[in-house]
């Protein structure tokens, strides 16, 4: 199975799972967690932006504005009063995955055009980056189901 059916297999089952969840329970935070479902939903889109935008630095990226809230160590108790809707969270996920498998199409071989290291792991193509991101989307994608059952 080619990496693109994996990554639209994964984001299909990230955004079915999110449009189920009614938005008000996008913002409650369940005890035990340090996080919401919302903040999940954007920390996916965030940490693949930052890691693609740091393989492609020429693919375009709205990533500033949407740093302060989903980047490691944010939290929605620190937001400011206006986040992004469930509606905008969702479609940046659908945006998100077109964009990159037109960009990385063929290139999927290529080298980063930064190294590219997560903690002793080192991805040193393109098709290491989106296996790696695809495993970060399910971890955050397991949190949130967890989430769906608490709130």
């Amino acid at each position: 199975m080619a990496i693109w059916e994996r990554f639209d297999f994964s984001r299909t089952a990230t955004v079915n799972t999110l449009e189920k969840i009614d938005e008000k329970k996008w913002d409650q935070q369940p005890d035990g967690f340090s996080n919401t479902i919302k903040w999940n939903a954007g920390h996916i889109y965030l940490v693949m932006e930052a890691l693609i935008t740091k393989a492609a630095p020429d693919l375009e990226t709205n990533i500033q504005e949407y740093a302060p809230f989903f980047s490691p160590g944010t939290k929605p108790s620190d937001w400011p009063d206006t986040v992004p809707s469930k509606e905008q969270v969702i479609q940046l996920l659908v945006d998100q995955q077109k964009r990159i498998q037109k960009h990385f199409e063929g290139r999927l071989s290529d080298q980063p055009a930064n190294e590219i290291m997560i903690g002793p792991l080192k991805l040193e193509t393109i098709d290491d980056l989106l296996n790696f991101l695809l495993f970060h989307e399910g971890m955050h994608l397991g949190t949130i189901q967890a989430q769906m059952r608490l709130v």
